[in-house]
């Protein structure tokens, strides 16, 4: 067999999953930091696999259909996780209540936080501006980001996430798409692994997509429970706070794909593209997500019953939210320039580093306080955000 760059690729991520695997074939016990070190790893290295699948069937799909598709199979370790907590709080109860929302914050601010000013750092290296302008095409991402990010500031208030946030929040994801579907974008150019599997022929690059869906979703859905209980019994051991661990470990295994594909894109300066993966997976987690979890914790419970929002829980919501309006601010004209950058990841690291209840208020406050100027001076281009949703919408 001949071994290219990309077969090694694959061969080698997939090698991450055994040791997991093969703990569980012969039910070898570990300590929780061990337990959650191996199939955390088995868990990112699925995540990629999915990624290079997703990718890939694009190819082989219809374009509306694989809009759809591609967007939530690239984030379906992070629903795996979310979803984990929420079905134990809806049998369980207890402190997996609050564990329910804490991954879905801690993913969403990562992306903002880390994500969209690294690959802003990245475009103003690479490209020797200090300014970064992105196409047209994103409008209608942040469009749906604002709305929603409107709507989140609710929950907060009411202290629950009901059924009717399942509506709003899953109905705007599916707007969200059915637009995208009408929406111009730029044209898909496969690299490394996801080029490859596309130059094969027609019926072995299926049959290995397939297999990848089957393998990377099996692996999560067996590595999720053991990974989730192995971060809380890796907390409870070294004396961490649970939620902190549960809020930041847990996404960084889970969104690690997305970033380094972000990275790729805007190192071969195409940052439209890096920031278009990113603010998608961002509606997708700060609508679908949310209303996703609220929904398993009523199937869990055999019920129909509102996920409750405990006080640390509904100020982590808000100052996601806060988080949310002041990314959704800083792009409304589509640029982004250093300072907004540095802001983005300097703000997201104070709360990183000072996890208090006052500094999460004080962190929130402020994101809002710079986020309503910067609205009113760009209302011109919210509103040409609109008129693009309705001309969409018109097609």
């Amino acid at each position: 067999m001949n071994f290219t760059k990309e077969k090694i690729q694959i061969l080698l991520i997939s090698s991450l999953t055994f040791p997991w695997l093969v703990s569980l074939l012969l039910n070898i016990h570990y300590s929780p930091s061990t337990q959650a070190m191996l199939s955390g790893l088995a868990v990112v290295a699925a995540s990629f696999l999915i990624s290079w699948a997703a990718e890939t069937a694009e190819m082989d799909v219809p374009r509306s259909f694989s809009l759809a598709m591609v967007a939530l199979l690239a984030v379906l370790p992070e629903y795996a996780v979310d979803g984990y907590f929420a079905y134990k709080a809806g049998t369980v109860g207890g402190s997996y209540v609050h564990y329910a929302t804490a991954n879905m914050t801690g993913a969403n601010r990562l992306l903002i936080g880390v994500g969209w000013s690294l690959v802003a750092f990245i475009a103003f290296a690479t490209s020797r501006k200090s300014e970064v302008h992105l196409d047209e095409g994103i409008r209608l991402e942040n469009f749906f980001l604002l709305m929603a990010t409107l709507y989140a500031f609710t929950l907060p208030l009411k202290g629950s996430i009901g059924i009717v946030d399942v509506v709003v929040f899953v109905s705007m994801y599916i707007t969200y798409i059915f637009l995208s579907t009408k929406a111009e974008r730029e044209e898909t150019v496969m690299v490394g692994v996801p080029a490859y599997l596309c130059s094969l022929k027609e019926s072995v690059r299926r049959s290995t997509v397939i297999l990848l869906f089957l393998f990377s979703g099996a692996v999560i859905l067996l590595s999720v429970e053991a990974f989730s209980e192995g971060l809380l019994g890796t907390a409870r051991e070294f004396g961490i706070d649970e939620f902190l661990a549960v809020q930041w470990i847990a996404p960084l295994a889970s969104e690690s794909p997305e970033l380094i594909v972000a990275i790729y894109f805007v190192r071969k300066l195409r940052v439209t593209a890096a920031m278009n993966a990113l603010i998608s997976s961002k509606v997708n987690q700060w609508t679908l997500l949310i209303g996703t979890i609220a929904l398993i914790y009523s199937i869990s419970a055999l019920k129909l019953q509102s996920l409750p929002l405990d006080q640390r829980q509904s100020e982590e919501i808000m100052l996601t939210a806060a988080q949310s309006l002041f990314g959704v601010a800083i792009l409304a004209d589509l640029k982004i320039n250093r300072k907004e950058a540095f802001a983005l990841l300097f703000l997201f690291l104070v709360q990183l580093v000072l996890p208090g209840v006052e500094i999460r208020y004080l962190i929130s406050m402020v994101y809002i306080a710079l986020s309503i100027p910067i609205l009113l001076s760009k209302r011109s281009e919210i509103a040409r955000s609109f008129r693009m949703v309705k001309t969409l919408w018109d097609r």
